[in-house]
């Protein structure tokens, strides 16, 4: 679900603890995935504010909390009414509040779209998947040298492609196949307390666990240096769903966003 390029560092959930400090309140968690991916502007509301240009509001809720956050320049009352009465509708993770769907079409009519999906938070000891049928190479000191001489993957662009593997949009690893990567597991966003998953596995090579091991390599490169990972998809994404179950990841909820269509981003690429 997270865009490539959209990394966050740093944000206002994350001025809201210190590091190494257990986080376990869901309406904490919920905030930090949120400003990790779409940027929590500290102190401007109720409801607050989202740096993600992109977005006209994000919606993220669980069985116990709800956030909602709109973009820049979103008023935050429509028609005279709040935007948002949520505390007696139903959680479901699996589509969008009725509320959010109306504040939809109040901001943007037919040329707005909802889309998300669940979100899951890695354990703190994940188990480690049964080794894949391809190398996994990780972003160590050693693997970045060597993915210098990899085939670029056709839907990276040379420069972000160049970032990646430099390590300056954060931990990877990948599957390997002899010099062409067919699994990447990346860092699309983060802030000082959090880093969210990201996955992509060339259609010729899925359902084969590639993913699932791939995932697993780059949590353990970021594990040291942030206190709460995530991992998030659409809905419909029923491959990174699986990949999400396959590593006893635990359900957090679910996090929808409201775009203009213009800015809606490709379809996912994640299994």
């Amino acid at each position: 679900m997270v865009s490539r390029g959209g990394s966050k560092r740093g944000g206002a959930a994350g001025d809201q603890a210190a590091r190494g400090e257990p986080i376990g309140d869901e309406a904490r968690l919920l905030a930090l995935e949120v400003d990790a991916i779409h940027g929590l502007v500290a102190e401007s509301g109720e409801p607050p504010a989202v740096r993600d240009a992109t977005v006209l509001a994000v919606w993220a809720w669980s069985p116990r909390a709800r956030l909602l956050a709109l973009g820049p320049g979103v008023a935050p009352r429509a028609d005279g009414e709040p935007v948002a009465h949520v505390d007696d509708e139903p959680y479901d993770p699996d589509r969008p509040p009725r509320t959010l769907e109306r504040l939809a079409a109040h901001l943007g009519g037919q040329t707005a779209s909802v889309e998300g999906g669940p979100s899951w938070l890695f354990p703190a000891r994940l188990a480690v998947p049964a080794p894949g049928p391809l190398p996994v190479l990780a972003s160590t000191t050693e693997g970045r040298a060597a993915a210098r001489d990899l085939i670029r993957p056709d839907n990276w662009q040379p420069g972000e492609w160049a970032d990646l593997i430099g390590g300056s949009l954060g931990e990877w690893a990948m599957a390997m196949h002899g010099r062409e990567p067919v699994s990447i597991c990346h860092t699309p966003a983060a802030n000082d307390l959090a880093a969210e998953a990201g996955i992509w596995t060339r259609p010729d090579h899925r359902g084969r666990g590639l993913a699932r091991a791939c995932v697993a390599a780059w949590a353990q490169r970021v594990r040291p240096t942030k206190d709460v990972l995530f991992y998030s998809t659409t809905s419909t994404n029923h491959a990174s769903r699986a990949v999400a179950r396959g590593l006893g990841l635990t359900p957090l909820g679910a996090i929808w966003t409201v775009r203009p269509e213009a800015t809606r981003p490709a379809p996912p690429q994640e299994g």
